[in-house]
């Protein structure tokens, strides 16, 4: 396939907090030859998500949990572009800064649990004209159909690199001081610690 065929992936979510399931997803992405480049979008403070850590430290997070996995992989962008309020928090509006900025094609990383849903999103219409979905499916996940007409591409299962974390237990863990080895980047758990995030963390 042409480079010229390629798109930027855009891998957005709290990152509350960044973990190896993560990075698994990241690792994953940059073997896929139709993918240029993954930009990693962690999510803006929103009023209608209650419990999330602040923006900027969800960013900072994810910033040094790159670093310190991806540092000599160019191909991984960390943008702030949603943390600090420079576009929307939907998919229309990444798509949107990613065709000015990269002049390329919006690969929209999605679970496969959420292809129904893909209709009902904010300028459905628009979303299905501009961008194309990469879908992760995830380890035990029911194969789901993509809707009509949409541009989806699924990608490849994930092998020895399989991560399965849940945010909220990890929370958990981290509000009772547990090290969670293998479950988060170091410096992520480190960074953790030196904000006092989840000390009151029970569920969310």
């Amino acid at each position: 396939m042409s480079k010229a065929a390629t798109c930027i992936a855009v891998f957005g979510g709290a990152f509350d907090p960044f973990h190896n399931g993560h990075v698994a997803a990241i690792k994953l992405l940059l073997t896929v030859p139709t993918i240029d480049r993954v930009l990693v979008v962690p999510s803006g403070d929103r009023p209608d998500k209650q419990g999330v850590s602040p923006a900027a430290d969800r960013f900072e997070m994810t910033r040094r949990g790159i670093g310190a996995v991806f540092a000599h992989e160019p191909r991984v962008i960390v943008s702030d572009v949603q943390s600090r309020g420079e576009v929307g928090f939907s998919s229309i509006d990444l798509v949107t800064y990613v065709q000015k900025h990269f002049g390329k094609q919006a690969g929209v990383v999605i679970g496969s649990e959420l292809l129904k849903e893909l209709p009902m999103w904010h300028r459905a219409e628009e979303l299905r004209q501009q961008a194309k979905f990469l879908v992760l499916e995830r380890p035990g996940a029911i194969a789901a159909t993509p809707p009509t007409g949409w541009h989806v591409e699924f990608l490849p299962t994930f092998g020895a690199e399989a991560v399965e974390v849940s945010s909220t237990e990890l929370r958990k863990k981290l509000a009772q001081g547990e090290r969670c080895e293998g479950l988060l980047p170091e410096v992520v758990r480190d960074y953790c610690i030196q904000r006092g995030l989840y000390r009151e963390a029970t569920s969310s």
